[in-house]
């Protein structure tokens, strides 16, 4: 793996931009779009004042991201880091029902409860499996939220990054969820290297079943695109 000169630079604007993303996004977090045209128009802006909200405040989309990533820092082998691992490195670096995560009970929270499941004496990735967890909870959001940590640690290394991130994401998600993970970590990884969009698509989906739902659903999005014309509209 060859760093890239720039790299600090680049973690640097990469983390700011998470935490841009999440603090601008987070007061209307739920909204659907026609609420967010009708109450708040173009977004350019903060909307944190406007609605009576803090701007910073603690956030597992953060707080998830930069703390697992410990586990690197902690066991000294980002070859063979086992799920167990990064399972420990939770129940380390967890205060339960008060930092990382939403606390949102067993079943509810996807994070809470691989935690519970964790602190129990079951070790992941069977802490997060579909067979334990459900369908449902096993497949949501969180995996991919929390891979830019595991990007930023294998620049110009998506086979790293996705290995990295499927590691991680077991410990409280399963099947499609860990996919997207996968993808969004590869991606992420090679774009220290590739500027090209629809290449850095096909790196990520390099790493994925092409039966799997993830895929289909990117596949489907770039040919709606191709097939519009608007990249042509564009000059593109």
């Amino acid at each position: 793996m060859t760093i890239p000169t720039d790299y600090l630079e680049r973690v640097y604007a990469g983390v700011l931009g998470k935490m841009i993303g999440v603090y601008l996004g987070r007061p209307f977090e739920g909204w659907t779009y026609e609420r967010i045209v009708r109450e708040l128009g173009y977004v350019d802006y903060y909307v944190h004042e406007r609605l009576g909200v803090p701007l910073v405040v603690t956030d597992d989309d953060l707080t998830g991201t930069f703390t697992f990533v410990r586990a690197l820092e902690d066991y000294a082998h980002v070859e063979s880091l086992s799920a167990a691992e990064v399972g420990q490195t939770w129940l380390n670096y967890t205060i339960e029902n008060k930092t990382i995560f939403w606390w949102g009970g067993m079943g509810n929270s996807t994070e809470h409860t691989a935690y519970l499941r964790l602190k129990n004496g079951i070790p992941a990735p069977q802490s997060g499996s579909i067979g334990l967890n459900g369908k449902t909870g096993a497949e949501q959001i969180g995996a991919q939220i929390f891979i830019d940590g595991w990007a930023m640690v294998a620049p110009g290394d998506p086979e790293r990054a996705a290995q990295l991130a499927k590691t991680a994401a077991t410990v409280s998600h399963d099947g499609e969820a860990v996919y997207a993970a996968q993808v969004l970590a590869a991606m992420e990884s090679a774009a220290f290297v590739e500027r090209d969009v629809n290449r850095l698509l096909d790196v990520g989906l390099g790493f994925i079943p092409a039966d799997s739902i993830i895929r289909r659903l990117v596949d489907d999005v770039r040919n709606w695109h191709a097939g519009s014309g608007i990249g042509r509209r564009r000059g593109r």
